[in-house]
Formats: structure tokens, C-alpha cells, sequence
């Protein structure tokens, strides 16, 4: 029984230590950190992969109309790379190297990440209905009362005079731009027309101690009146760009200047120019819905000075709530040819005030002329855009070598192919544009608006 019995344990005692030389020879388990907090070498520069995870934020590629003229235009959007190469490839530095073996979705991330940096601003094809209704101004076939025949004309602009209007285009700062291209619009107008100046945040500074100052400084410095040629050049004369944006307020101060005006007799125009959003608490779609259903019920024209991504997007908004026009413009002509369409208007209602029998003609004319003109606008900005970036995918070959021959290939055949797209949809929004020219204004809007005001394939 003893001999059994030791037996038995000298069996256990082997098995056990069998198990725990099989152990030390396992090699030890241990957890991996998250693929996300590895890195990875790439010529002694290491790129943690958060970098990578970054760059697949950039929002997803428009595919449709009204997607590529929603995306906000890109910082790089209004600059040429070779005049502007130090700027953007300062930026571009500060992207990732990527592995020769990167995958696709770590490359398509890449290339959504460049386009957002020099995207377009593409004009919508129903950017074209407001234009029309300028062209059309007095025609019975407008519905809309604010495009009628009234006794009197007055136009109202609202400028920014915040410390970023201070900024250069050209050689020039936003200011003189804006400046030089109000002084030449009022002086277009009728001599019975009146017309007003509102400018806003034009004290203090940008600093947060000024802010209160700043953004009461809100003022009708030309009271609505016949152009006067050393009156208003006094007035501009009197600011400076300084503050903060009270964008809201403006809107709400403009319902008070024009309340001498109701809609009955008067055709009111409101045009409001500014580089940035509200940054005075106010609720500037708010003030232009209130605007817009007064008794006032102006026309409103909103122009997105150079704005970036998130001053697009709220200024679109207001002129939305408004139901006025918006429009980004990049420099002083552009901003000339936005006051040109209060312009068209001044011409028809001087024309009819002084009982011309002369009926309004070329509707249709003007409306071929508008679809070429922003047909241009697609092809030209396409063509400028594609340049961009191909010559930065070309300095990031060649000069910063973070591409390799492979990479460079996949990128830009997204660009080609991107921009045949654009080519493309564009050529067939122009197509059906040109098919409904002949008919009235409403029909044509619904039409249109069915078809690119959804998100359909077009």
C-alpha cells in the first residue's frame, strides 16, 4: 500500500513540473497597445497613427449639384499656388508622409483632405432665380410684391467694419475694396433713388475687453437720401475696420432705418457685406426672418466677403431666412458685379418713373446670358482648382518626396476624375437650363428647384 501510495505522488510531482517547464517555455502574453496609439517609422520621422486618423475626419467628396455647391470653399480656394507657394506649402508640410504600402483608405482620406483645402466656391444653378427676378423686375410674371413697380426706391447698405476687414486682397485691404465699390454703385443710382449707409462695428478692437463697445457700434452714418458725392465720401471717411460683428443687430437696425418705407409704395433693397460671422451673441437668422416679414419686406442681397467655411454657412442661412440672395465673393469686381443687380432694378424703376412706354425686353436674353455666365463660372474655377492640385501633389512628389510615384498616381486620378464630374454635371445643368429658358419665371423655378434642391443624382 506504501509502495502505491508513493507511487502516486511521485506521478503528481512530474506532471506538475512538466506543466511548469511547458510555461517558462511559452513566450508571456501580452496585450497590444490600440492600433491607434502605434507608430510607425517612415525615414527616422515617426507619424503616430492618430495622424492618419485626422486627415479621415475631412468631410466625404460632393457627388451631386447641390452637394458641390454647398461644400464650403477651402482656404487655399481664391490663391494660386505658384504666386502663394511659401502660404499653402507651409501648410501641406504639415501632413503626414505616407507609406508606400498606405491603403486605399488612408489615401482617399489624402485626397478628401486636399480638396478641402483648395475647393471652389461653386455657384448654385438657383443662385440663378434672384438674378432672374432682377431681370425681370416689374414683370407681371413675378409674383414675388417686392419685384413690383412701387413710387419710391431705397437701398440700404450694411457694411462690416470689424478688425478682419482689414485683411489684404491684392494689395488693398477688404475695407478700400468695399469702400471703392460702394462709392461707385451709389453713384449709379437714379437721382430720385435714396440711399443709405448702416456700418457696424467699427470702435474698439477685436480684444474681448472691447467687446461690448465694439458691438454697440452700430450706426446709419448716411441717412437715406439722393446720392451726394462729398456726403457720402465723409461718411466713409469716418471708420476704419476695428471690432467685433454685430450681424443680428445690423439686420434689426435696418428694419428701424427703413421703417419710414413700408411695402405699399416703396421698393426697398438691403444689401449686407460682411467677412465673418456673428460674434456679438446675436441671432442674426433671427433678425433677417423678423426683417422679411415686416412691413418693410425688403430685398435682401447678402455678400460673404472672402468668408471662411463656417461664415459661408451662417450667412447663407440669413439670406435664406430673408429669402434674398447670397453670394461669396473673392474681390472688388466680384462685389461690384453683386451691386450691379441693384443696379438693373434702379435702371427698370427710373425707366418706368418717368412713364416710358417702352416695355422691358430681352427677358430670355438675359437669362441666356446668365446661364453662360455661370456655366463659365463652373468651368473656370474647375480648371483653377485642378491646377492647384495637382501642383501640390506635385511638390509633394518631388520636393518633400512624401508621395511616392504610386501614391501620386492614385491621387491624381481622383483629381481627373473629380473634375470630369464637375465638367460633366455642370454641362448638364446648362443643358436643362437652356431647355427651359422660354418658360415664365414660375415655371421655370419649380422645375429647377425640383431638380436641384434635391439630393438626386444631378
Amino acid at each position: 500500500m506504501k509502495k502505491l501510495l508513493y507511487l502516486a505522488v511521485t506521478i503528481l510531482l512530474l506532471l506538475l513540473s512538466a506543466c511548469q517547464n511547458n510555461e517558462k517555455a511559452s513566450p508571456e502574453k501580452k496585450e497590444l497597445p490600440p492600433a491607434e496609439n502605434q507608430k510607425e517609422n517612415t525615414d527616422g520621422k515617426e507619424i503616430a497613427k492618430d495622424e492618419y486618423e485626422e486627415l479621415k475626419k475631412a468631410p466625404e467628396l460632393p457627388q451631386t449639384v447641390k452637394e458641390i455647391s454647398s461644400y464650403p470653399s477651402g482656404p487655399f480656394a481664391n490663391k494660386n499656388f505658384k504666386e502663394n507657394k511659401e502660404e499653402i506649402t507651409a501648410r501641406l508640410d504639415k501632413l503626414p508622409k505616407l507609406k508606400e504600402d498606405a491603403n486605399q483608405e488612408v489615401l482617399d482620406a489624402y485626397w478628401r483632405t486636399l480638396v478641402s483645402l483648395f475647393a471652389k466656391d461653386y455657384k448654385d444653378p438657383t443662385y440663378l432665380f434672384e438674378k432672374m427676378k432682377v431681370n425681370s423686375f416689374g414683370n407681371p410674371d413675378i409674383k414675388d410684391p417686392r419685384y413690383q413697380f412701387k413710387d419710391h426706391l431705397n437701398v440700404e447698405i450694411i457694411l462690416d467694419s470689424s478688425g478682419s476687414m482689414a485683411e489684404k486682397i491684392g494689395g488693398k485691404s477688404r475695407m478700400e475694396l468695399a469702400k471703392e465699390a460702394i462709392t461707385k454703385f451709389a453713384a449709379s443710382l437714379p437721382k430720385n433713388a435714396n440711399v443709405a449707409l448702416r456700418v457696424y462695428g467699427f470702435k474698439g478692437s477685436g480684444s474681448d475687453s472691447d467687446k461690448q463697445m465694439s458691438c454697440s457700434s452700430n450706426e446709419l452714418l448716411y441717412s437715406f437720401a439722393p446720392y451726394e458725392e462729398s456726403k457720402l465720401k465723409n461718411s466713409l471717411n469716418k471708420f476704419e475696420p476695428k471690432g467685433w460683428t454685430p450681424v443680428a443687430a445690423s439686420l434689426q437696425k435696418a428694419k428701424e432705418d427703413l421703417s419710414a418705407y413700408p411695402e405699399e409704395n416703396n421698393t426697398n433693397i438691403v444689401y449686407l457685406v460682411s467677412d465673418g460671422i456673428e460674434t456679438c451673441d446675436g441671432d442674426p437668422v433671427t433678425a433677417a426672418k423678423e426683417l422679411k416679414e415686416s412691413n418693410v419686406a425688403p430685398i435682401v442681397n447678402v455678400i460673404g466677403f472672402d468668408v471662411d467655411a463656417a461664415g459661408q454657412k451662417q450667412l447663407q442661412a440669413v439670406a435664406e431666412a430673408a429669402d434674398g440672395l447670397y453670394a461669396n465673393v473673392t474681390d472688388q469686381s466680384e462685389l461690384q458685379n453683386e451691386f450691379n443687380n441693384a443696379k438693373e432694378i434702379a435702371e427698370k424703376w427710373e425707366t418706368w418713373k418717368i412713364k416710358s412706354n417702352t416695355e422691358a425686353s430681352g427677358t430670355n436674353l438675359h437669362r441666356t446670358y446668365d446661364i453662360f455666365a455661370l456655366d463659365s463660372d463652373w468651368s473656370k474655377k474647375s480648371l483653377e482648382e485642378d491646377v492647384n492640385i495637382l501642383n501640390a501633389l506635385l511638390y509633394m512628389r518631388d520636393e518633400k518626396e512624401v508621395l511616392t510615384g504610386e501614391n501620386y498616381r492614385y491621387i491624381s486620378n481622383k483629381e481627373h476624375e473629380r473634375r470630369r464630374m464637375i465638367i460633366r454635371l455642370k454641362n448638364e445643368f446648362a443643358k436643362d437650363l437652356h431647355n427651359i429658358n422660354d418658360l415664365t419665371y414660375e415655371e421655370m423655378k419649380k422645375q429647377i428647384e425640383e431638380k436641384y434642391k434635391q439630393n438626386s443624382g444631378n
